[in-house]
């Protein structure tokens, strides 16, 4: 009868494991409350663009094709063509960062238009990223970053395998030496790569994006492969940018962080590690430390010491947006689901805001790899109306200061983005810029937003007073979406 007790029990406690799993409400975010708080003197505020996300007239890679494939993969069946014309429109999108006191400011390089074909290169539009960088650096006085490589691939390259064929590791670094000899005095902070893993992860394994491939041995294979195009473009952008005094260029990563938590016990303990040790630290540990352990489940692991890669990252770029809930799911890729399940604020995407994570994220990159210096290179909103981002704004700012204050060297903090963007797989409709832009004719109009934010970079410190839109924000930032008739239906 003993043994017929505790099966019984054991039985009510993974019930009730899973009815917890299924029905836990998790804690909204703290709000942290600094008003007036002020950041030190150098510290770093801007925006930015990436290349095929700002500059519009992009055909010669692989996203461009796909876009254009049937059925149409991008939501709404959008296909860029134009977007927001920052390859065009440049100067007066620089002058407007610069006209919001903004004291740095990143750009990305398409690969496809630098390489149009494999050793042929286009010195016109190298000339046009120089003239970038110099009106950057000397008409703004801007500190300057710049991306090498996020996510598109030129049509030769994908065409020829992509990265799983060891004949682009060499066409990459001979990229990466050009643009590093050319462009190299005006950069400030160089990135080689913008959110590797998620590339190796959501190219290779869930085949959401360009090669979609659903393959969890290659996944892991081109995961390892992003750790030596790293280091690989880490070494090139030293030897070639080395300043006759010895000074070397900042070379780093930006990198998306997910603040990740469980949302039941037993099953979610260990499936919360994975997913945060997949997604956050595999790919970065190996950059810093140059031992290399990946595990995808179903895949066969990868661990291995690789010195080449160790100590290859001088700073780290946080890109930070939203937490993830993680819990077990038997049917999904890694059997992992992050779904969010919370019935707090979200943007437009359906993300929650959850600014409390960015402390904890930064305090964690901090503490893993200690002497790195930080940035907040992306975190931002999509918000039509701009209903809730100024309180995004001044909320992932407060955190961003408490973290200052709790030891975290983070040296700047850009928002994403200057202006609205095509979003990747989700194509225009998702509005984060601090300016709106109107597609149809590429003109721009600042969101309130847009004054907070320049405000924030003038005084270096946070409102003393918060705008009315904030408080509004604050009043209604619990407020479920199925109860908010502006996102409903969305």
């Amino acid at each position: 009868m003993l043994w017929l007790a505790a099966a019984a029990a054991a039985l009510a406690f993974l019930c009730f494991s899973l009815w917890w799993s299924r029905y836990r409400v998790m804690p909204p975010s703290r709000v942290e409350e600094r008003a007036a708080a002020r950041f030190p003197d150098g510290f770093l505020w801007g925006a930015g663009e990436d290349a095929y996300q700002h500059e519009g007239s992009s055909f010669n890679n692989d996203w461009s094709r796909w876009e254009r494939t049937t059925p149409a993969p991008i939501d709404r069946g959008a296909v860029q063509e134009r977007g927001s014309d920052f390859w065009n429109k440049w100067r007066e999108d620089l002058a407007r960062a610069a006209g919001d006191h903004h004291n740095a400011h990143r750009i990305g390089l398409e690969w496809s238009r630098i390489e149009p074909s494999p050793g042929v290169y286009d010195h016109e539009a190298l000339s046009r990223y120089r003239d970038m960088l110099r009106t950057m650096k000397e008409q703004h006085r801007f500190t300057t970053f710049v991306n090498l490589w996020h996510f598109t691939l030129p049509l030769w390259a994908a065409d020829d395998g992509g990265w799983e064929n060891p004949r682009l590791m060499e066409r990459w670094r001979a990229y990466v030496q050009l643009c590093a000899r050319e462009l190299g005095p005006w950069v400030d902070w160089w990135s080689t790569m913008i959110d590797s893993q998620i590339y190796a992860l959501t190219g290779y394994l869930i085949a959401e994006i360009p090669p979609c491939v659903a393959d969890t041995q290659r996944a892991l294979r081109v995961y390892r492969i992003m750790i030596d195009a790293h280091a690989v473009a880490y070494r090139e952008i030293k030897a070639s940018t080395r300043s006759p005094d010895g000074t070397d260029a900042k070379v780093g990563q930006i990198y998306f962080f997910f603040d990740v938590h469980r949302r039941g016990f037993l099953i979610d303990v260990p499936i919360r590690r994975v997913f945060e040790r997949v997604f956050n630290w595999a790919l970065l540990d190996a950059l810093s430390t140059g031992r290399v352990d990946l595990l995808l489940p179903r895949a066969a692991r990868v661990r291995e010491v690789d010195e080449s890669c160790a100590h290859t990252l001088d700073w780290i770029g946080v890109n930070y947006f939203t937490r993830a809930v993680s819990s077990f799911a038997p049917l999904s890729p890694g059997f992992v689901s992050a779904a969010r399940q919370t019935p707090w604020t979200t943007s437009d995407l359906d993300w929650e805001i959850y600014p409390e994570g960015l402390h904890r994220t930064l305090t964690q990159v901090h503490r893993r790899y200690p002497g790195v210096p930080l940035f907040v290179t992306e975190c931002g909103l999509a918000d039509a109306d701009d209903s809730r981002r100024p309180r995004f704004i001044v909320d992932h700012v407060a955190w961003t200061h408490r973290a200052l204050e709790d030891g975290v060297d983070v040296r700047g903090f850009f928002y994403w983005s200057l202006t609205d963007n095509w979003e990747w797989k989700r194509g225009p409709w998702p509005r984060f810029g601090l300016y709106e832009v109107d597609y149809a004719t590429g003109a721009r109009r600042a969101r309130p937003s847009a004054a907070l934010f320049a405000d924030i970079a003038r005084t270096n410190a946070l409102p003393a007073t918060l705008p009315p839109s904030v408080l509004r924000a604050q009043r209604e930032s619990r407020l479920p979406e199925d109860l908010d008739p502006a996102r409903r239906g969305k």
